[in-house]
């Protein structure tokens, strides 16, 4: 049987097998890991050494040679030592250019067999038991250091032995791990790192109980956010997907502005843990996300200023608010919900004509004061590039409910088909200043959303639900207005929408037929490329260049497609007036939806 003989004393021996030798090993890795399993080998060598030598000087094998010390115990077949370790009569010791090889190691034999070929020497115990036997005998830390190995792939194990401190330049680090732990310091620091990881896991616990305790007492985000602040004293920042500041605690005024200001870049992806380090000139950031059904949601950040650094277990704090977030938000976005189905019911019922008498009633459950004069809205999404995802209506309802929070517009949203209708209290805003908050409502959910492109029309304002009828058609016809402009009031349209609001479609389609004779025939496609081209020159108060570079045709066909349009029409375009009521005629057409330039090719 391969083995290892350990002396214990001047008269006994353990013999212990290669194999009892690997699960010692593998079992230390395990538990104290690769790098401390180093210095416990070397340790656990050195004190056997030390013994050896003991044991064969006081049996009077002065300067017996180490080497023979190791095959005797079966820790190696031979030893070749070259060089010479001499004490001269002032005492010192002198290491003489010495080195060696040992032959057949069973500690290199014993890891080839169970780990395979390694990336460093392997041979601890040893480098150890010949440290330990050479510093017994020449009273002075001699220290053997294996440079080469056949675990590694080397032809021979291979050391060299010097003194310590002239290996200390060289080898500090692993004379460090070697000779600083006791086994007694390898259990205190375990001990203490256990302990210090219960300690943890019990603050960790307790932090995770009682913000949970919040939610389920229904504590607002803003409430539990504060809580974890105060457990934690590390400032928190809680933003959705698009950037909208949802909760923060512990941020001063000029930090907050240096986050808006100053963006950190991402520095460090911990896919482990989840979470992302992001660092600036003045601050850093702990960030992880919050996902609700799968779906990114938003984010939760840790704030450092002043130099202070992450600490390792931040990630698990973040982690757990994390969680704690995502069942607060569940929390209110059902409450939102709840809120929306009753506010699109108020406004379903006046599309639908349905008990408008006792609808102001209603008003007192809104979360917001909403009274006249109101103006109805119409909203339409449309795709910049043509994809075949459906855009979710329900899923814009909210952002605009929550972009309306933020600027204060007291709204309510539904849907009506393939659009969105809203109804707004202007309250006491003045109507400039209400304006443009709509506007910058607006602007930001296009932010949001940089794949859609949104129209609005919005009715004049009115007192009176009687009312709500024309304003719902108001809105739709500013709406359809094609004049490129994220926003466009019926008040703007003047004349025109007085013309559309107050015909019927079949009475603007008899009008258009008497003005446009001919070219009233939408699908022929050369006629309603005729009259494209007639709306776009009128458009363009009859300037040919501005004509030429928007249909992308030259000067000539742009003039001989006019002397087309003055024949069929049997004008001139030269007369201001003929001119003018024909685009009043055209743009009709379009607001009343029956006329659409949408896929016309030029």
């Amino acid at each position: 049987m391969s083995g290892v003989s350990f002396v214990t004393d001047e008269t006994k021996n353990i013999l212990m097998s290669a194999k009892a030798f690997y699960t010692l090993k593998n079992n230390l890795i395990n538990n104290i890991g690769s790098n401390k399993t180093k210095g416990f080998l070397f340790r656990f060598g050195k004190e056997f050494g030390m013994e050896a030598a003991k044991k064969y000087l006081a049996s009077n094998h002065a300067n017996s040679q180490v080497g023979k010390r190791h095959s005797r115990l079966g820790h190696v077949k031979d030893v070749i030592f070259h060089g010479e370790i001499v004490r001269h009569p002032d005492g010192k010791v002198e290491c003489i250019n010495t080195w060696g090889q040992w032959v057949e190691s069973i500690e290199a034999e014993i890891h080839l067999k169970n780990y395979g070929l390694s990336d460093e020497c392997v041979c601890h115990m040893l480098c150890g038991f010949a440290s330990g036997a050479l510093s017994y005998e020449f009273g002075e830390s001699i220290i053997a250091i294996e440079y080469k190995c056949v675990a590694k792939g080397d032809p021979v194990c291979e050391f060299k032995v010097r003194l310590e401190k002239d290996w200390l330049e060289e080898k500090e680090e692993l004379i460090d791990l070697y000779l600083n732990d006791n086994i007694l310091t390898e259990l205190e620091m375990t001990y203490d790192a256990l302990l210090h990881h219960k300690q943890m896991l019990e603050k960790i616990s307790t932090f995770q109980s009682q913000l949970t305790k919040k939610v389920t007492e229904k504590y607002s985000l803003d409430e539990i956010i504060e809580t974890a602040y105060e457990l934690l004293n590390i400032p928190i920042l809680i933003e959705d997907v698009h950037g909208n500041r949802l909760s923060q605690i512990g941020l001063t005024e000029s930090q907050q502005q240096l986050i808006q200001t100053e963006k950190a870049e991402l520095s460090q992806i911990d896919n482990k843990h989840n979470a992302c380090h992001y660092k600036s000139k003045h601050y850093r950031k702990l960030t992880t996300p919050v996902f609700i059904k799968k779906k990114h949601y938003a984010t939760c950040s840790f704030c450092y200023f002043d130099q202070r650094e992450v600490e390792e277990i931040d990630y698990l704090f973040l982690d757990r608010i994390s969680t704690v977030v995502a069942l607060c938000i569940l929390y209110e976005e059902a409450q939102f919900e709840e809120q929306q189905r009753m506010r699109s019911s108020l406004l379903e019922r006046l599309i639908h004509h349905q008990n408008i008498k006792d609808i102001e009633s209603y008003y007192k459950f809104l979360p917001f004061k909403f009274q006249p004069p109101y103006a109805t809205g119409i909203i339409q999404i449309q795709q910049k590039k043509h994809q075949n995802e459906i855009i979710d209506l329900h899923d814009q309802i909210t952002q605009l409910s929550k972009l309306a929070k933020v600027w204060d517009l007291p709204c309510i949203f539904s849907i009506v088909g393939e659009e969105i209708a809203l109804l707004i209290s202007q309250n006491n805003d003045k109507k400039k200043r209400w304006k443009k908050k709509i506007e910058l409502l607006m602007e930001n959910l296009g932010r949001q959303n940089e794949n859609y492109i949104y129209t609005t029309g919005l009715s004049s304002t009115f007192n009176n639900f009687k009312e709500f009828e024309r304003s719902l058609k108001e809105a739709r016809i500013a709406q359809r207005f094609p004049n490129k402009k994220l926003i466009t009031y019926y008040d703007d349209l003047g004349i025109l929408g007085d013309i559309v609001n107050n015909l019927s479609i079949e009475q603007i389609q008899e009008m258009a037929k008497k003005t446009l004779k001919d070219l009233y025939n939408f699908d022929d496609p050369r006629k309603k490329e005729l009259l494209y081209t007639l709306y776009v020159f009128l458009l363009n108060n009859q300037r040919l260049k501005e004509t030429m570079d928007e249909l992308a045709l030259s000067i000539g066909g742009i003039q001989y497609r006019i002397k087309q349009i003055e024949d069929k029409l049997q004008i001139s375009l030269k007369n201001a007036s003929t001119a003018a009521h024909i685009l009043l005629i055209i743009q009709a057409l379009i607001l009343s939806g029956t006329l659409h330039f949408d896929k016309v090719s030029v």
